[in-house]
């Protein structure tokens, strides 16, 4: 009997033995395949980002000198004299997430729902994504002097001359929000995709007003997709550099992004400047993070 379980146990091994090789070879593939897109990570993103914070904790420009001087002090003036301009990237950033909230939901809800060649605005709906330089331009002629809507605007009351001086912050949370509104409605459509319409059926069967029928069916199913959306919309505008530029005064161009290319490409305070694309990079990260978590809700996975 001994001899016996020790055959079967040496022939059970001599089974398993040669089985192993395979998977080890499929595993050793996988690694030598992930091997290039680590390294690209690596040199193109963990390095860039050690050098960037390595910069941020040096006074001015001394990190290019022999003898750089490590100082927190970049952190504590953003702190004590630039806390108004992060107030400021924030508070344009979530303006234009709630714009595109408003008009997003409807705007999916009808994309889902009641359109029939939805596959065709989706399309459409890229072109915004082609970059907020050419958005904002086109904002700016169509909107300015002797533009397409100037006769429209003459006609409502509006100095279409004066539009872009007189509205210069509702001017740029249009900009900001018209480039993100995408993000919006793609994420807050994946979450009223698998939203049963029976659901909301159902509840006008038992007497619910389409009011109801939004706080009480849609909202709550499409919750996860909602806020994905808005973190999304607010982590891309965080980042916003051309819009106030080009629609905003000199208030809206107190924003994060503008005040850091000024100090580090025209006074030369690259120290300052590497901890405001520190601080900027912080708060996207954190958003993305956010967002990325909330839109498996949406995605239902």
């Amino acid at each position: 009997m001994t001899e016996l379980a020790i055959g079967a146990t040496t022939s059970d091994v001599s089974e398993i033995e040669p089985r192993r090789f395979p998977q080890m070879r499929r595993a050793g593939m996988g690694l030598g395949l992930l091997a290039p897109a680590i390294a690209v990570a690596a040199l193109f993103s963990v390095v860039p980002l050690i050098y960037l914070i390595n910069v941020s904790l040096t006074r001015e420009s001394t990190f290019f000198f022999d003898d750089p001087a490590y100082t927190f002090d970049n952190y504590r003036q953003i702190w004590d004299r630039y806390r108004p301009h992060v107030r400021t990237t924030i508070r344009l950033a979530t303006l234009a997430s709630v714009f595109d909230l408003i008009f997003g939901f409807p705007f999916a809800y009808i994309l889902v729902r009641k359109v029939q060649y939805r596959d065709l605005v989706r399309v459409l709906m890229i072109f915004p994504l082609f970059g907020p330089l050419y958005l904002t331009y086109g904002l700016r002629f169509v909107f300015g002097a002797n533009g397409p809507l100037s006769p429209m605007l003459d006609f409502l009351g509006i100095d279409s001359k004066t539009l872009l001086f007189s509205y210069p912050e509702q001017m740029t949370v249009f900009g900001m929000a018209m480039f993100t509104f995408p993000f919006m409605v793609m994420n807050v459509a994946a979450a009223l995709t698998n939203v049963d319409p029976m659901l909301e059926e159902a509840a006008r069967t038992l007497g619910a007003k389409p009011r109801q029928v939004l706080t009480r069916v849609l909202l709550p199913l499409s919750w996860p997709g909602v806020l994905a959306g808005f973190l999304m919309c607010f982590g891309w505008n965080l980042g916003v550099f051309v819009v106030p530029v080009l629609l905003g005064n000199i208030d809206q161009q107190r924003v994060l992004s503008l005040t850091l290319y000024q100090k580090a490409m025209s006074q030369f305070d690259y120290g300052l400047g590497a901890a405001m694309g520190i601080v900027l990079m912080a708060l996207a990260f954190s958003v993305t993070w956010l967002s990325l978590r909330f839109s498996r809700g949406a995605l239902g996975t």
